[in-house]
């Protein structure tokens, strides 16, 4: 302690302390031993000083099982206000809260969860906190989209999806020039596309022939991919009536899974339906497309009881990876060179609906776009299904261009040995973002 320097009026000097306990020093020295502000305090006021409160023990750590088991509920109170959020839920997955939980707070919940597993010591559980975290950020984006919000489509599709949207870059000339060549005739491109796709369609007695046949040749075609735990049954088939499929998804044809490696393929039976239409369909949903996802993804479920694979959102990382690689599956279906050629037009697509869905086109400019640049056989059910499920219809892999090719080296079919197919049904099974993928693809072409 410093001394303290009067002056000629007995005051205390500047910059020494104004607290004078008084002139006996042995209170001070006994200041000094007791160590510190709570001695002088207990001193000067007479009290005892408390102890210092022993330190509480930490809050316990959170497993991946409860943010996953989290996350599932949240989901499945998510589908409960948007019957479109939810894609598959396989038997066991936990069940949705009670009370149901309002939209404002579903998002607030979500928001907590992500930052939580986000900031999560991962203890060798990288990957599925990973998930976790951007699944449940999905969910959110997904809850604030249906209380109002609007992102542009890029942001969109990067906070659901985890894809980095890539304006496609084309040469609409060259392309068009292509489909000149294959479909030769002085009538003006748009009227040939539409002969060929005329000329495409088949009776619906002749579309379950053809259907059933493509189906059986995409199984046989992807025998390597499909051989192992989860292989799927037979897909089944329904056609719906016309009532029963705007119900449903419009006049889009679609999978839902039974559980059990069991699933079912629903078409619009009276939308007039092209042969080559029913082979891309075939091996899309079928096996090596959706049908084998969900069944190898529902086996993986009930051997680790992970919670969160006990569903796959249709707004989340995992659908970008099943629907990417559904897209790889159509590879396995016979076309012809008309059809090949048409199909090259898929990034003009891409890019009017996502122009479209952005505001910077018109909903007539976009029918028109659509029907006179990209060639499209139905433009008017291509923005339906656009209005319909918003961002995730410009969820392909084009829009991103390293993730199609990480796609692609995860499918690639000319080495189905056991090491690719692996890879595959790696990417299936387990909870997968968009940067795990691209991994899982860089391993597996490094020597």
């Amino acid at each position: 302690m410093r001394r303290r320097r009067r002056d000629g009026r007995g005051r205390v000097s500047a910059g020494e302390s104004r607290l004078v306990v008084g002139a006996a020093d042995p209170i001070r020295k006994s200041v000094r031993r007791s160590g510190g502000r709570c001695a002088a305090a207990a001193l000067l006021l007479g009290v005892c000083c408390a102890a210092p409160a022993e330190r509480a023990d930490p809050a316990p750590r959170r497993t991946a099982d409860e943010f996953g088991a989290e996350f599932v509920r949240l989901a499945l109170a998510l589908a409960e206000h948007d019957p479109l959020f939810l894609d598959y839920r396989f038997p066991g997955a936990p069940e949705a809260p009670s009370p149901l939980p309002p939209l404002a707070e579903i998002e607030i919940r979500a928001e907590r969860l992500a930052a939580a597993a986000e900031r999560a010591p991962r203890g060798g559980e990288e990957s599925r906190l990973r998930y976790i975290a951007a699944s449940t950020e999905a969910l959110r984006t997904r809850a604030r989209s249906l209380l109002g919000e609007r992102l542009a489509p890029a942001e969109e599709l990067r906070r659901i999806f985890g894809l980095r949207w890539t304006e496609p870059a084309f040469d609409l000339d060259r392309l068009r020039f292509r489909v000149e060549r294959s479909l030769p005739g002085l009538a003006p491109l748009r009227v040939r596309a539409s002969r060929h796709y005329r000329a495409g369609e088949v009776p619906p007695d002749a579309a379950r022939e053809v259907l059933r046949e493509a189906l059986s040749a995409c199984r046989a075609g992807s025998a390597p991919f499909a051989a192992g735990p989860g292989a799927p049954e037979p897909l089944e088939v329904e056609w719906l009536t016309a009532e029963a499929a705007a119900a449903a998804t419009g006049s889009t044809p679609f999978y839902r899974y039974r559980g059990g490696g069991r699933g079912v393929l629903r078409l619009p039976g009276a939308r007039p339906l092209r042969a080559a239409e029913l082979r891309r369909l075939a091996c899309h949903e079928g096996t090596p497309g959706h049908h084998l996802q969900a069944a190898v993804a529902d086996a993986h479920f009930r051997e680790t009881g992970w919670p969160e694979l006990g569903i796959v959102p249709l707004y989340g990382p995992r659908t970008a990876v099943f629907e990417g690689l559904a897209a790889f599956a159509e590879t396995l279906a016979p076309s012809s060179p008309e059809d090949r050629a048409l199909r090259s037009l898929e990034p003009v697509v891409l890019s009017i609906l996502h122009d479209y869905l952005d505001g910077t086109r018109t909903r007539l400019e976009a029918l028109r776009a659509l029907d006179f640049d990209a060639l499209v056989p139905d433009p008017h059910a291509l923005l339906g299904h656009a209005d319909r499920f918003g961002v995730y219809a410009i969820a392909r892999p084009a829009a991103d261009p390293r993730f199609e090719e990480a796609l692609g080296a995860v499918f690639d079919r000319s080495s189905a040995g056991s090491e690719s197919s692996e890879a595959l049904r790696r990417a299936i099974r387990e909870g997968l973002t968009r940067d795990d993928l691209i991994e899982l693809a860089l391993r597996r072409d490094s020597p």
